[in-house]
């Protein structure tokens, strides 16, 4: 198995434990904005800052708490045209009153989620066009896509529990998520690195 479960996330425990309350705080945000009109666009923005500290972090940078509200450094066209498509696929959804069409879409949202997992971090780590990042995130999982489900099931356990915590701990839960995402992608980006150099 090359992703390693233990490996992941206890390095990503270890990212979180250095900037703990940074982490606590930028989440709690992220939960405050669902409760504000167009609250769901900022909290795209706020988890692509959040992802590019973390990024930073496995770098071995030392962040401070402005490292995570850095937007002019994810802000550009490309981010733009995921926004927008986002935004209309989430309006589509939200309209549909059919629940075996629900349940299809859902079905199929749920395969591409696992066939571009990485996708927002290679949206704001790499200079790629739209149709790059998306057929880069797509390279990065192939043979893979078994891992990368189960990565998807540990997630989502720790955001269960999160929540079961008395929501207090999906503060907790989210960081831990989304630290454990990136240091995936970091994986498997070095994974094509390694196999393109030979």
């Amino acid at each position: 198995m090359f992703l390693d479960l233990n490996s992941i996330y206890s390095s990503s425990w270890g990212i979180f434990k250095k900037n703990w309350w940074q982490y606590v705080v930028v989440s709690f945000i992220m939960f405050i904005l669902i409760l504000i009109p167009l609250g769901g666009i900022l909290q795209f923005f706020v988890m692509l800052m959040m992802m590019n500290a973390i990024l930073k972090a496995f770098r071995g940078n030392d962040i401070n708490f402005a490292e995570f509200f850095k937007f002019k450094e994810i802000f550009n066209a490309k981010v733009i045209i995921f926004v927008v498509v986002l935004g209309v696929l989430s309006f589509i959804l939200e309209n549909i009153n059919s629940v075996i069409l629900s349940g299809i879409i859902t079905l199929i949202g749920f395969i591409i989620s696992i066939v571009f997992f990485p996708l927002l971090c290679v949206l704001i780590d790499k200079h790629l066009s739209v149709k790059e990042t998306i057929l880069y995130s797509a390279k990065l999982t192939k043979d893979l896509r078994t891992e990368i489900f189960l990565i998807m099931a540990v997630n989502f356990i720790i955001a269960v529990f999160g929540i079961l915590l008395f929501l207090i701990g999906i503060f907790v839960a989210i960081p831990i998520v989304t630290i454990a995402i990136v240091k995936t992608y970091l994986l498997l980006d070095e994974k094509i690195k390694l196999s393109t150099n030979i």
